[in-house]
């Protein structure tokens, strides 16, 4: 009567098979996790860049008056409710003062009324946050030529990095 059961060596090869089955697996699933996140990273730069070029293009378009500054920061004028009003979008880093170095890597755009006509004033991280993590103006740029507006902006976010530019020309000027 033959004896029925596994040898040794039967076990050991089936222990190693599940080991390698087990971390191709674990390998295929993290790159499946990591894809994942950052394709939920890339989303949100996308969601943010674009919500927010898409107010700043429908208050250039609207300007009634345009001024660009060294291509950190555009000053414009808008009739609204029977009066004209000055407001500009411009690059701040809680790091920096006015007008900034730009030493840093990061920065948020913001608008900020004006105090005056479009020459005026403002104070420095004054206005509300419009789009956050914008790479430095030697890649972002808020340009003026002619009666065109180039908006070049490019943010990132741990490792990735997303540009978008566009160009506004305004109706009223």
């Amino acid at each position: 009567m033959g004896k029925k059961g596994l040898t040794l060596i039967e076990l050991m090869i089936t222990i190693v098979m599940f080991a390698i089955l087990a971390g191709v697996t674990t390998y295929v699933f993290r790159a499946i996790l990591l894809s994942w996140s950052s394709q939920e990273t890339r989303a949100g730069i996308d969601i943010n860049l674009d919500r927010g070029i898409e107010e700043v293009v429908r208050d250039l378009r609207e300007a009634k008056a345009i001024q660009s500054v060294n291509n950190d920061e555009i000053r414009f004028t808008l009739y609204e409710s029977g009066t004209d009003n000055s407001y500009i979008y411009y690059l701040y880093n809680s790091s920096d003062s006015y007008p900034p170095g730009f030493n840093q890597s990061t920065y948020e755009i913001r608008r900020a009324a004006l105090s005056g006509d479009i020459s005026g004033t403002f104070t420095y991280g004054s206005g509300r946050l419009i789009i956050y993590d914008v790479v430095s103006p030697t890649t972002s740029d808020l340009s003026l030529s002619g009666n065109i507006i180039t908006i070049d902006l490019s943010i990132t976010r741990g490792d990735e990095t997303m540009r978008s530019r566009t160009e506004v020309r305004p109706r009223n000027l």
